[in-house]
């Protein structure tokens, strides 16, 4: 049964901290850790394959639709909501990422120099740093990754926030229907025209998963609750789509570095579904013994952005060594566990006050002088 509930006012419940969310970001980046350390530590005890782990992009995807809604609410339809919007989300993506980036370029000149690797151009440098789809890697047009090709999705999230931010001067829920209908009708009309870079990346349909997560959030602040039964359901259902439907059922073969529709309906869906049970379910509540897992959702971009680091690490450690027949099980568990730990580490102690230190000097300013 769905039933509409009434939604409070209060302080406490409107900054309601949604710990199953954090737990789903913290999920989502795990699967991502778990398919690049297969490469490198297999894993047999079980295909990982079958776990669909690239679609933990996509359940990012659609969190993040949800929650730059949810957080939003203050800016919606107010005197300076823009600047303070965009001011946070850079706030939050800019500094981690070109810490990182900048680490790879240090390492790339010292490629260069010892005669290893090409320096990339300054072109590949420039829109690596500005968001801006560029083929950095030399996949071709259509993969057209940063210098820190993790950043690809990056790229996604930076446009969505600039559309996004284009309609916040609406109400709530008008902005949402013009950010939806905006990003619709230019993935569908993208193809018609045959858009060239940056456009024919921005454009794919892979975005309107962005788009589901908004209209989670509108439904989940308008009250809409769905029985536990039904919500379970649909869980299972999300997970029966990752499980038993193949990309190249829709449409041309396509991996998880695509961004074609048959991604959109297959790891996209798996994504909606689950959220849409995660958010909309009536009385659901994070059992006690899971609700320290909700801490590590903080530390989800950290982990997602500095994993192929940490690896390099182990890469070292672990090369030294010869592993007996099936030890790499073992090295995989321990690589992803300690990888997971690292970087949430790293959140804490480096993180965390770099950005509450940006935060003082950036927007404290300006909110005094907003109420002066």
């Amino acid at each position: 049964m769905i039933t509409m509930q009434k939604i409070t006012n209060e302080p406490g419940v409107r900054a309601q901290r949604l710990d199953i969310i954090q737990v789903m970001r913290a999920v989502a980046a795990a699967m991502v850790v778990a398919l690049h350390a297969n490469i490198n530590w297999e894993f047999t005890l079980f295909p990982l394959h079958a776990l669909r782990l690239g679609a933990g992009v996509d359940l990012f995807f659609v969190i993040s639709g949800f929650v730059i809604v949810y957080a939003s609410r203050p800016y919606f339809a107010a005197r300076g909501g823009r600047s303070a919007f965009l001011l946070r989300r850079l706030l939050r993506i800019v500094p981690l990422y070109w810490f990182v980036l900048t680490l790879r370029v240090i390492a790339l000149a010292g490629a260069a120099f010892l005669g290893v690797k090409a320096f990339p151009p300054l072109q590949a440098i420039l829109t690596s740093y500005l968001f801006i789809p560029y083929d950095a890697m030399g996949y071709g047009d259509a993969y057209p990754f940063p210098i820190v090709d993790l950043g690809w999705t990056l790229n996604y999230e930076m446009f969505f926030y600039a559309v996004f931010a284009a309609f916040i001067f609406l109400p709530l829920e008008r902005a949402v229907l013009a950010t939806a209908s905006v990003l619709f009708v230019a993935v569908l009309s993208g193809p018609v025209f045959n858009l060239p870079l940056p456009f024919s990346f921005w454009l794919q349909p892979i975005i309107l998963e962005f788009v589901a997560g908004m209209v989670l959030a509108v439904l989940f602040l308008r009250g809409v609750r769905i029985s536990p039964l039904i919500g379970a359901g649909m869980a299972l259902c999300g997970l029966a789509v990752w499980t038993f439907l193949e990309l190249y059922m829709f449409g041309a073969p396509c991996g998880p570095g695509c961004y074609s529709f048959s991604r959109l309906l297959v790891f996209g869906g798996g994504a909606i579904l689950l959220m849409a049970a995660a958010t909309l379910t009536r009385g659901i509540a994070l059992p006690r013994f899971a609700q320290p897992l909700a801490a590590l959702g903080d530390s989800s971009y950290a982990l997602y952005l500095l994993h192929p680091f940490i690896f390099l690490g182990f890469k070292a450690v672990l090369g030294g060594f010869t592993l007996p027949q099936g030890w790499s099980n073992l090295a995989f568990l321990v690589v992803v566990a300690s990888t997971v730990a690292i970087a949430h580490a790293f959140h804490i102690f480096i993180e965390m006050p770099a950005n509450a230190w940006l935060r003082d000097r950036l927007i404290t300013p300006r909110r005094k002088v907003a109420t002066s």
